[in-house]
């Protein structure tokens, strides 16, 4: 329902059509992938918090269309999932080794279920990475990591030669927003991994600070002042205000 995506890639590249039924009516329909809104972790199907969706309707099923690479190594798409693997753009590798490499890193921020491992009992990334202008990640430390989410770049315009008069027409480039990141923000305004309020049950996981964890009997109210403590801090130290990635149902932050 919200356009998931990590790595440098999102379900819009690839998602053709879902079929939906209406919650109100029941009816089923088909739609195509264009008609749902799809931008960064939304569609018109997500409750975002304070508001309501679009289009009230539940998911029943969804047509891709992925590529057939087999076992061929090729090259990887997209820097930063470039950078979290550790390779070069020139460097070429399976799908089946970018899958393990990517549950290796997910289990190292605890974001893989595991019974033993308390840091997993969590809803994953608690708050969203920001998009922002360019203008404000500008007042931001220099430190804080940053990614261009401009779009693709046009391809180059030819000019018939017997058209050509000496100059090259500029189309004007407007500065990208910026995606920024929320565990970076939320270490820096001082929450250490595993940070906890007195006498509660939920915390921050020791491995990842975006994930908020239930460390045993933890209650919705708990996890939710965490979250709202953790957000009035980022607001005040950086002017941002973070927003939930988790539908919140019954419970305000």
């Amino acid at each position: 329902m919200q356009n998931v995506g990590a790595y440098g890639q999102e379900i819009v590249q690839t998602l053709v059509e879902v079929e939906l039924i209406d919650e109100d009516t029941g009816e089923v329909s088909v739609v195509p992938a264009s008609d749902l809104g799809l931008g960064f972790r939304t569609s018109v199907l997500k409750r975002h918090e304070g508001s309501v969706p679009l289009r009230s309707a539940v998911i029943l099923s969804l047509t891709l269309e992925l590529e057939e690479r087999a076992d061929a190594a090729r090259p990887v798409a997209g820097a930063q999932l470039r950078t979290a693997l550790g390779i070069g753009p020139d460097e070429e590798v399976t799908l089946a080794w970018i899958r393990e490499q990517i549950i290796a890193i997910r289990r190292r921020k605890g974001m893989v279920l595991d019974p033993a491992d308390p840091d997993t009992a969590s809803a994953g990334s608690f708050f969203q990475n920001a998009i922002v202008t360019a203008a404000f990640a500008r007042t931001l430390p220099a430190e804080c990591p940053r990614w261009s989410v401009a779009p693709d770049p046009q391809p180059a315009r030819v000019i018939p030669l017997d058209e050509y008069v000496g100059l090259a027409p500029v189309e004007p480039r407007p500065e990208s927003d910026v995606k920024v990141s929320a565990a970076w923000l939320i270490e820096h305004a001082g929450f250490g991994k595993g940070f906890r309020l007195p006498r509660s049950r939920a915390a921050l996981s020791g491995k990842h600070a975006l994930a908020l964890t239930n460390r045993g009997g933890a209650s919705a109210a708990e996890l939710a002042e965490l979250a709202r403590f953790i957000r009035s801090r980022v607001a005040a130290e950086f002017g941002l205000v973070l927003q939930p990635e988790p539908v919140l149902v019954g419970v305000e932050l």
